[in-house]
């Protein structure tokens, strides 16, 4: 028999999970099966990073194949698959902002530039170290930036195409990095659960943002940039004042790891997490307002297109799944 402690501490914990938990769950809008395009059954790949042009049209995927791909989204097929292969697996890939190039970058460190329109190898720059883990260009698309399995971050200078600036970061193992929106700031984080912010124009540490020391896997800016979410194998996902370092909200304990956050807008984030779940959250109320199902696989990359209103992620299942908000 329950204690009426014990009772009253369930009812508590029952109400609460209704309460923050959304009931309400929703099928993708369309599904990419990978296996039925590639052409490949022995080499399906895995979707480990995704980005959208500018003009929302077209997706640029990478993953374990070694191969880039880009997904024309009105057409539904691939527009292109890029004849020269990686020569590992695809960690990051980054749409310019003009639209006009490709960074990519693999696990063995090899960042390499590409021209949109016609597939071809416009340059490979200087290899940015072991387990590279992602790419960013710079919102005004004279730079981006590389993490990985280093104790810094690298900077490039695309007029150049040299590393103009190398920054400590916190540990050896950064698994993500961002800039916000109007590119004043840089944030990494990773195996140490700190994230690092800094404010480029004096490359001065604005913060080292703490929580409870595991492993962070994704970070996102908000549109207004004025919030940081942080998300990793600990059991919370936070949200940040990047500026000065002050924790602005817990979201509530939910199931398995976060692997990848986007902003549908200043205060809704969505979180694609290790339960093959995406979960969206109104960050006003701290409630899961939906529960986007049908991933088979951990939710390792997600973007967001504002104008139709349209979340895409990819998986370790394989698979793209769209999902059009009412």
């Amino acid at each position: 028999m329950f204690s009426i402690r014990s009772r009253i501490t369930l009812a508590f914990v029952l109400l609460l999970s209704t309460s923050v938990f959304a009931q309400t769950e929703r099928q993708p809008t369309e599904t990419v099966e990978l296996y039925r395009k590639v052409g490949n059954l022995d080499r399906v790949p895995v979707v480990s990073s995704i980005d959208l042009d500018r003009s929302g049209i077209l997706l640029a995927l990478g993953g374990d194949d070694h191969q880039i791909r880009l997904w024309d989204i009105d057409k539904k097929a691939f527009g292109r698959t890029f004849q020269q292969r990686h020569e590992d697996w695809v960690r990051g890939v980054a749409f310019s902002p003009d639209r006009t190039r490709l960074a990519t970058v693999c696990q063995s460190g090899l960042v390499q530039l590409w021209d949109v329109q016609n597939g071809t190898l416009l340059r490979s720059l200087p290899n940015a170290g072991r387990g590279a883990q992602k790419i960013v260009f710079h919102p005004d698309g004279t730079s981006l930036v590389v993490c990985g399995f280093e104790a810094n971050v690298k900077i490039y200078d695309l007029s150049t195409g040299s590393i103009s600036q190398t920054l400590d970061a916190p540990g050896t193992n950064c698994r993500t990095i961002a800039y916000s929106p109007d590119g004043s700031l840089l944030a990494v984080g990773g195996r140490t659960g700190i994230v690092r912010v800094w404010l480029l124009a004096t490359d001065k540490v604005l913060a080292d943002l703490k929580g409870d020391g595991r492993r962070i896997n994704a970070i996102a800016f908000s549109p207004d940039g004025k919030k940081l979410a942080v998300g990793g194998d600990g059991p919370f996902i936070t949200v940040w004042d990047p500026t000065d370092g002050a924790l602005l909200q817990t979201l509530p304990e939910r199931p398995g790891k976060t692997f990848s956050l986007v902003f549908c807008d200043d205060d809704t984030l969505a979180t694609g997490e290790s339960d093959n779940a995406i979960r969206i959250w109104n960050l006003q109320t701290l409630q899961n307002t939906e529960t986007l199902i049908g991933h088979t696989g951990t939710i390792a990359t997600m973007v967001y297109e504002p104008t139709k209103k349209q979340l895409i992620s990819g998986s370790f299942d394989t698979t793209l799944r769209f999902w059009v908000s009412d």
